[in-house]
């Protein structure tokens, strides 16, 4: 059964989160392939975490400023169907690279003027903005696809996808407890939420 909406899973670490999520038919997993982020990926850990999952596309995700000038070169060891960035001084080279692309920001602002400047561009923009109302949520996503990274939990997703009526819905991976054993906790209950009967 599929999900009721778009769902893409970011900091995607370990294989525990890959399997699982590509198991719930989520979208997109994404991969951080900064070598000076905390949580990044190798070539040879990414390849090894893609091939045990079917079904999904695979997002090479960049929040450093410093990464400009480096994108073509970071993500030609990786499979990759589109690439997340996090800062506006990305975006263009981001673009030049033939990938898909996706803007994440926390501030409503930012993807307003985003949306304005390369919204058509863009496959995307992920929101985390806590403080952002509803009412602006659902008239920026009238305008560009929208993804929501914040506000979002097993009791809210149902009143989100009805009153902002975003593309979908950004979660986040995390850390395993030890080699092959992860809790899920939220995310789980999200995405089980989502392909209840009552939502198909």
């Amino acid at each position: 059964m599929a999900l009721k909406t778009f769902v893409i899973v970011s900091g995607i670490n370990n294989l525990s989160d890959a399997r699982y999520c590509a198991g719930m038919l989520v979208n997109q997993l994404g991969f951080n392939i900064e070598k000076q982020h905390n949580n990044y990926t190798d070539p040879q850990s990414f390849k090894e975490l893609s091939e045990w999952v079917s079904g999904v596309e695979f997002v090479g995700e960049f929040e450093l400023e410093s990464s400009a000038g480096s994108l073509k070169e970071q993500i030609a060891e990786y499979d990759l169907q589109a690439i997340m960035v996090s800062s506006v001084s990305l975006i263009n080279e981001a673009l030049s690279t033939g990938k898909s692309v996706i803007y994440r920001t926390d501030r409503l602002a930012d993807a307003r003027e985003v949306s304005e400047k390369w919204g058509k561009q863009l496959d995307y923009i992920i929101l985390e903005d806590e403080s952002a109302g509803t009412n602006d949520l659902a008239q920026l996503a009238t305008t560009s696809p929208i993804v929501l990274g914040s506000g979002v939990s097993v009791d809210t997703v149902e009143a989100i996808l009805d009153d902002v009526q975003p593309k979908g819905i950004a979660l986040k991976g995390g850390n395993e407890i030890r080699p092959g054993y992860k809790e899920f906790d939220e995310m789980a209950d999200i995405l089980e939420a989502l392909e209840d009967d009552e939502w198909a």
